[in-house]
């Protein structure tokens, strides 16, 4: 008892090896010591002092804070905790993710009072930071069958209001650029991309709606898969491209996939938006900067975050209170990337 409570008050007379069998015995029992975080005995928001914002990608390494879209999101957290006193600890945990033991002890040291989880966090990991009894909020993504407060952008809404667009100015032949999927050689593609991350599912299963509503079908030579990185949007514009696909619109799952398919049309001699006009998501800075400027469906990143932290410190109020699951309004951002069909476009 004497060795695991000097384990747990961080003394120092306790060899490494000793610490590491009581973190790992601690986390096989699901104990969690509470360090002064909000607990249904103690509802009390000033409580909630240090929150995580652990970032969890499936992707790529880029840290949240230097990620076009994830970096604002954390800006607007960080506003929001100075209003209520509270620090901020960033944490990227792809690394450790599928490793439970080291996940829990990492935790521990931390001394969170609460947890933002940002990114693409599958399940098991999910499970591991609620069994530590820490307030948690999913930020951008979407966990189905777990008790958790979730913060989206409306990602149906937003593709609707971008095909919905493109519709207007005539265009019927869209293609469609997306993120990961469970199948990434689209070409041959007979039936519909199962796609990995849930804000990209969303987004998809409103372009197939957006056909399916006019009596139109849906044409799956014209979809493909990418890594949401410009060389990804790059590649994919490429083989569409290459296989002499028949469209006069793409619509890009987010901006830097569709600034990289921009270069890629450029390099084929393809016009935009003359030849191909070209509809990106999420309303990233850059977007606005690159020629021509690109049209999208913008994310109010910063108010993502801010109503994220907000729901935290609610959460570790009422810590029963219901779970909800919060969608936040996007808008069309019409630009210079995006014109009205002409048939002539395509027979070039």
């Amino acid at each position: 008892v004497g060795t695991v409570s000097r384990v747990f008050n961080n003394h120092t007379n306790v060899s490494e090896e000793i610490r590491q069998r009581v973190l790992k015995a601690a986390a096989d029992l699901g104990y969690f010591r509470t360090q002064g975080q909000p607990s249904a005995t103690r509802p009390n928001a000033r409580l909630l002092k240090e929150v995580g914002f652990l970032y969890c990608s499936s992707i790529e390494e880029t840290p949240a804070t230097l990620d076009p879209y994830w970096a604002p999101i954390f800006h607007g957290v960080e506003s929001e905790s100075r209003q209520s006193q509270i620090k901020i600890t960033y944490r990227t945990i792809t690394d450790i993710r599928h490793m439970p033991h080291l996940l829990t002890t990492t935790l521990y040291e931390m001394r969170l009072g609460g947890i933002l989880l940002v990114g693409q966090a599958e399940a098991d990991t999910l499970r591991v930071i609620q069994a530590t009894r820490t307030p948690v909020v999913l930020v951008d993504n979407y966990i189905a069958a777990h008790p958790v407060d979730i913060l989206l952008p409306d990602n149906f809404q937003g593709a609707q209001l971008a095909m919905d667009y493109l519709f207007s100015e005539g265009h019927r032949r869209i293609a469609f650029i997306g993120g990961p999927s469970e199948s990434m050689t689209p070409a041959t593609l007979t039936t519909p991309p199962i796609y990995k991350i849930y804000s990209i599912q969303q987004r998809w299963i409103s372009y197939c709606m957006a056909f399916l509503n006019r009596g139109l079908p849906i044409d799956y030579h014209l979809v493909e898969s990418g890594k949401l990185s410009m060389e990804s949007g790059y590649d994919a514009c490429k083989r569409l491209l290459e296989r002499k696909a028949d469209f006069s619109a793409i619509f890009c799952v987010d901006d830097i996939t569709a600034i990289g398919a921009m270069k890629a049309l450029r390099e084929a001699g393809r016009r935009v938006p003359e030849d191909v006009s070209l509809l990106g998501f999420d309303g990233i800075e850059l977007g606005q900067h690159v020629t021509p400027a690109l049209s999208t469906i913008r994310v109010n990143t910063e108010a993502l975050g801010a109503t994220a932290l907000r729901t935290l410190i609610a959460r570790a109020a009422n810590p029963d209170a219901p779970y909800v699951t919060t969608l936040l309004g996007v808008e069309l951002i019409k630009r210079d990337s995006i014109a009205p069909y002409r048939a002539k476009a395509m027979a070039k």
